[in-house]
C-alpha cells in the first residue's frame, strides 16, 4: 500500500522548470490541487514534505532537496522519518526515453540510466519500489542527454505539460484508491497529444475507465 509519493528534481530556481524536474513539478501540482504547502523534513533536511489524508490513510507528499544524483539520501531520510518500507513509496521522475504526453507506471525495475533512480537503488540496496515515469522526449537531435534534461519545456509544450501533470495527479489518486495494478492497466495505455489545428488536448479512449473516489 502506497503511503508516500516522492517527486525527484534538482534544487533551486535555476532548475525548477527543467525537464529533469518533471517529478517535482508533479508534486507541486498535486499540492496546489489539494491546497497544501511543503515544509522542511527532519535530520539534515534533505527533503521537504506535506501530508494529506486519502483513502482513509495519511499520505506523505515529498520532494528531495538534494541534487538528483544524491536522491537516495533524501529517500532514506523519508523512509526513516515516517517509518516506511520501500514497498510503500512511489517515486515520480522524468524519462527521456518516453515522449512528452506519455506516463508509465511500474511496480519495480532498473534505473534505466536515470541518476536519481540509480542513487535510490544504490542507497536502499533494492529496486523493489514503485515508480511513475513522465516522458520528456523526444531528445533534440545533436543535444547530449545530460544537456537536454536540463532545458526548460518550450512555450509550445506548455499546454501538454499541464495536461500531463493533471493526468499524473489522476493516476496517483487511482493508485491510492484502487491500487497500482488497476492504475497500470488504465494509464499505461494512454497518451496525450496536442492537436495544433484546434490547439487542444486529445486523449486516447479507454473502454473501461476507473472511477476515482
Amino acid at each position: 500500500m502506497i503511503r508516500a509519493i516522492i517527486g525527484l528534481g534538482n534544487p533551486g530556481k535555476k532548475y525548477q522548470h527543467n525537464r529533469h524536474n518533471f517529478g517535482q513539478m508533479c508534486l507541486n501540482h498535486i499540492a496546489k490541487r489539494l491546497k497544501l504547502a511543503f515544509k522542511p523534513g527532519g535530520g539534515d533536511r534533505a527533503f521537504t514534505y506535506t501530508t494529506t489524508v486519502i483513502a482513509d490513510r495519511t499520505v506523505y507528499l515529498c520532494q528531495n532537496t538534494t541534487f538528483m544524483n544524491n536522491s537516495g539520501l533524501a529517500v532514506r531520510q523519508i523512509l526513516n522519518q515516517f517509518d516506511l518500507q520501500t514497498d510503500e513509496i512511489l517515486v515520480v521522475y522524468d524519462d527521456i526515453d518516453l515522449p512528452l504526453g506519455k506516463i508509465r507506471l511500474r511496480e519495480k525495475g532498473s534505473a534505466g540510466g536515470h541518476r536519481g533512480i540509480r542513487s535510490i537503488i544504490e542507497t536502499l540496496a533494492t529496486n523493489q519500489f514503485a515508480r511513475l515515469r513522465l516522458g520528456i522526449g523526444p531528445q533534440d537531435e545533436g543535444v547530449p542527454s545530460e544537456d537536454f534534461v536540463l532545458t526548460d519545456f518550450s512555450p509550445a509544450e506548455k499546454e501538454l505539460v499541464e495536461a500531463v501533470l493533471e493526468e499524473s495527479y489522476r493516476c496517483i489518486l487511482t493508485i491510492l484508491n484502487n491500487g497500482i495494478r488497476p492504475a497500470m492497466e488504465y494509464f499505461n495505455r494512454r497518451a496525450l497529444h496536442l492537436v495544433p489545428k484546434e490547439n487542444e488536448i486529445q486523449v486516447n479512449s479507454i473502454k473501461k475507465p476507473i472511477i476515482l473516489t
